[in-house]
């Protein structure tokens, strides 16, 4: 699907995700680890793990910043209610109401009718219930509440690097065009400061953040992203909900390692050829040191 550079307020998620022209954030976080990486994932042949955690944060996601899309693209599953029906009438209640053939039927005729939404238990793990817990404590905090009062949820930014001419795209979450503030949400069993810091390098966060930041400026949606902070909230008890800052120095920094992986796909797509990690060795001939850890050696 062709899109116009420029800002989208009228852009699905599918449609974001359908348009092949443009390079996202999750494929230049793979060209950090190998261009092979990139390619494959920008060709769609890198294995995908979807499931009940990229449902329900999407779904609380919805539940916080956008309510009357999480009404009509997030299913609630009824378990509790259809555990009663599976008991009823029984004198003696099964053990495992879940394999009753009233409970899979249930089932079965939810699935067929909520086809395409994200779907979500009513209680337990990740569930409605906990979206609930979750709301609770970003209302309850005065800080999340500025930053989500006036907000534009998900615009859909699309532009065309001027020093790599690379199309690139973004999707920031949350943005404040009058206060320059980006703010990205993520969800997580545990939102404590040393946790935040191993997803942070686990899952690139500041490469995403920076590629958003880029988009904001390029396309003129800011003529400047003054703050740019993370909004963690826990996904389970006691449901935390914290802001963590990204440095201006530390932006600095990231950008240069941003604007290096860029010219480094552009060049990729120039030459079409995609090494996989042997470009990071230090001969031509693209062989690796292994790198022996000391505890190995009884050092």
């Amino acid at each position: 699907m062709e899109i116009k550079n420029g800002i989208h307020t009228d852009i699905s998620i599918t449609d974001y995700h359908a348009n092949t022209s443009h390079i996202s954030a999750t494929s230049i976080k793979e060209a950090k680890a190998s261009l092979k990486q990139f390619d494959w994932h920008r060709r769609g042949l890198m294995p995908k793990s979807e499931g009940l955690h990229f449902d329900f944060g999407n779904a609380f996601e919805l539940a916080l910043l956008d309510r009357s899309g999480f009404e009509k693209t997030v299913a609630i599953e009824q378990q509790e209610y259809w555990i009663g029906l599976a008991n009823e009438g029984r004198a003696e209640k099964y053990s495992n109401p879940r394999a009753s053939a009233k409970y899979k039927a249930e089932t079965s005729k939810f699935e067929a009718e909520n086809i395409g939404k994200y779907i979500i238990p009513d209680k337990g793990k990740q569930s409605f219930e906990s979206i609930e817990a979750m709301l609770t404590s970003c209302y309850s905090d005065p800080t999340i509440k500025k930053l989500i009062d006036g907000m534009e949820y998900q615009l859909s930014l699309f532009w065309t690097d001027d020093q790599t001419g690379l199309n690139l795209k973004t999707r920031p979450d949350i943005c404040q065009r009058k206060k320059n503030v980006v703010v990205n949400l993520k969800t997580a069993l545990d939102g404590s400061p040393k946790a935040f810091t191993r997803d942070l390098v686990s899952y690139d966060y500041p490469l995403q953040a920076c590629v958003e930041i880029s988009g904001c400026l390029a396309t003129g949606l800011m003529t400047a992203v003054d703050n740019y902070f993370w909004l963690v909230v826990e996904k389970q008890a006691p449901y935390n909900a914290t802001i963590y800052e990204f440095d201006k120095a530390d932006i600095a920094l990231c950008m240069d390692a941003y604007d290096y992986l860029i010219h480094k796909i552009a060049k990729a797509k120039e030459e079409n050829n995609y090494p996989g990690y042997t470009d990071q060795a230090d001969n031509k001939h693209g062989i690796l040191q292994a790198n022996i850890p000391n505890y190995y050696k009884g050092i």
